[in-house]
């Protein structure tokens, strides 16, 4: 019967890590994409896009750091521009050069493209920072994954707590999110993006009870643990 009890309140408290409020987007955007670099595809100084977005961390690059890295910001932005030009020309979204522009391109077929491009910028940027501004880059990182929710928070949470999942975990369980992202997202288009709170809040603790059983005694503490935080 504790057990019971216990597992209960594990599924009402895990539930915000599961999945977020809105539509799920595509994993770039959402579900622990993690965060993006670019916002504008028509920037005349994408260093300064960069330096914005380092500033979220509260991290100024000196002169050196960012001489060291113009060149790969350059190479990114022209990069992210023919993403867009190529996609736009084949009708696959709408808008250039803006924020929404970005978001299609992160929900649409250039989703996987844009994303190895804003990892192997994100990685290059990480190589020129200090070993200080490296571990306010990794916190920042990971507080972004955690908001977008999803099996990527997950994993963020357990390996912060000590308790990674395994290779033998991450798939069973990544398909529980994957499965619960397609109910979700049918949810919404039968209710037109209004879905009953009601049918979301048992989708969650459905999909919430099977990744449960899947974790160790020490994994379920560190989810408690962090919901508690939050709190």
């Amino acid at each position: 019967m504790r057990k019971a009890v216990w597992v209960s309140a594990l599924l009402l408290a895990a539930t915000p890590l599961l999945a977020q409020e809105e539509e799920p987007q595509a994993p770039f955007a959402g579900g622990g994409g993690g965060a993006q670099v670019f916002t504008r595809v028509d920037s005349v100084n994408p260093m300064e896009q960069v330096k914005a977005f380092l500033a979220k961390a509260s991290i100024m690059l000196n002169s050196d750091q960012e001489r060291t890295l113009r060149p790969a910001v350059e190479a990114a932005i022209k990069q992210l521009q023919e993403i867009s030009g190529r996609f736009a020309a084949r009708g696959e979204r709408r808008g250039r050069g803006d924020t929404a522009g970005i978001a299609s391109l992160a929900n649409g077929p250039a989703a996987q493209e844009l994303k190895r491009m804003n990892d192997d910028l994100m990685a290059k940027i990480n190589a020129v920072l200090k070993p200080d501004q490296q571990a306010a880059f990794k916190k920042f990182q990971n507080d972004e994954i955690k908001k977008g929710g999803g099996f990527a928070a997950l994993k963020v949470v357990m390996e912060e707590a000590g308790a990674p999942l395994t290779p033998e975990q991450e798939p069973q369980i990544q398909g529980l999110y994957s499965e619960d992202a397609k109910q979700r997202a049918q949810l919404f288009r039968e209710a037109q993006g209004r879905p009953d709170p009601a049918k979301v809040a048992d989708l969650e603790k459905a999909t919430m009870a099977k990744v449960a059983r899947l974790l160790t005694p020490a994994q379920r503490k560190a989810l408690l643990d962090s919901r508690t935080k939050q709190q």
